[in-house]
């Protein structure tokens, strides 16, 4: 009796291994190298020349009270508007090559549980650089019909 409950347990679990093997094959065209949806999306390219490295530094500091609740939150982290708006300054028309780094100065307790349990001060600097280009055949910045004149998203020519 024991025996014949071992061997259908064995069927079982090799009858389950096998589904598990075979529910996970996928295939790839190899002729093609595509393997997902966004190989094939058309991307269209624009001429463009760099005009300058553009930096945004920001700070924000959160001040949590007992059980990580904020109770004060000043400054900010740094968003693609704010390096836009670096771009357009330097007379860019869009930024490429993007790179935001956030460094934590917080003073961490050697016992991170009292810091939930009766709050602390988080201080955090970002710094975001990027390269602001313009592009070669812009469309001067006018409001074109059933366009919003300016998103505030870079751009150029639609």
């Amino acid at each position: 009796m024991n025996t014949e409950r071992l061997l259908v347990a064995a069927g079982c679990l090799a009858a389950l291994a096998a589904a598990l093997f075979l529910g996970a094959c996928t295939t790839t065209n190899i002729a093609s190298n595509r393997t997902g949806w966004s190989d094939y999306a058309t991307i269209t390219t624009k001429d463009f020349e760099a005009v300058g490295i553009v930096r945004v530094t920001s700070r924000e500091i959160l001040v949590r009270s007992m059980f990580g609740i904020v109770s004060s939150h000043k400054g900010s982290q740094i968003t693609y508007d704010m390096l836009i708006g670096e771009a357009k300054a330097l007379g860019g028309d869009d930024i490429i090559n993007v790179r935001i780094d956030r460094v934590d100065e917080t003073r961490h307790s050697t016992v991170a549980a009292f810091e939930w349990l009766f709050g602390c001060t988080e201080k955090y600097s970002y710094t975001g650089t990027a390269l602001a280009i313009r592009y070669k055949d812009a469309v001067p910045d006018q409001e074109r019909p059933g366009h919003a004149a300016d998103s505030g998203m870079g751009g150029g020519p639609g």
